[in-house]
């Protein structure tokens, strides 16, 4: 069974000092991510001006860290 990828981003949030993992139309605040797909980087003229974008399947969090698979 093929699942279906969706859309995600990640970037380094300045006022939460965390970076935010936004998947599913949800943000989740994280101190570390370990992205196991391609993902390219978008540039923005406003902020967040860099974002890291793909399409995952799932994202999971587990003590702070998340997993975009």
């Amino acid at each position: 069974m093929v699942m279906k990828k969706y859309r995600f981003f990640y970037h380094y949030n300045k006022p939460k000092k965390a970076m935010t993992v936004h998947f599913k139309d949800a943000c989740y605040v994280v101190d570390n991510i370990n992205c196991m797909v391609p993902c390219e980087t978008k540039w923005n003229k406003t902020q967040p001006n860099l974002v890291m974008r793909g399409f995952a399947e799932k994202v999971t969090i587990n003590k702070g860290v998340a997993t975009i698979v």
